[in-house]
């Protein structure tokens, strides 16, 4: 729907027409303020969300709608998991101790990939040669694959 459609039909709430699949542009603009310190609205979601375009009615309520509640829990987790990583350094290796070293890894890299928790995967085959393989392999592999169907 374009802006221009929006407007005729009076919708102010959402101008941009978001829903489930669509998101609006302002909820990112509007987190992004929230959380970053050199911003004016640091720390609170309402002045952030009134920054972004929302309206008052709609900023006084952003914190609960479901995308800013699931920001909050996301952030609070990755908090979590690097104070565990920074109490596993010290302990002694354990089974215990690795298995919250292991979960914590896994929820730094997966939610703080932005943060600086990444991993990176190498996608080459031996010695970094292609995945793709060539013409003969290929034909071995069509030959063992039709021989397994006739089977």
């Amino acid at each position: 729907m374009k802006e221009s459609q929006i407007k005729k039909q009076g919708a102010k709430t959402n101008p941009y027409g978001s829903n489930q699949y669509l998101l609006d542009p302002r909820q990112k603009m509007c987190w992004d303020l929230y959380i970053d310190p050199k911003s004016k609205t640091f720390g609170n979601a309402y002045q952030s969300a009134l920054k972004v375009g929302y309206e008052d009615g709609t900023a006084k309520q952003i914190t609960t709608f479901d995308w800013f509640i699931e920001k909050c829990r996301r952030l609070n987790l990755l908090g979590k998991a690097e104070r565990n990583l920074d109490k596993i350094l010290d302990l002694p290796l354990e089974d215990k101790a690795n298995i919250v070293l292991d979960a914590s890894k896994f929820v730094a890299k997966t939610l703080g990939k932005d943060e600086g928790y990444s991993e990176r995967t190498e996608h080459t085959g031996k010695d970094g040669l292609p995945l793709i393989p060539d013409a003969e392999t290929k034909k071995k592999i069509d030959k063992a694959i039709d021989e397994y169907l006739e089977d």
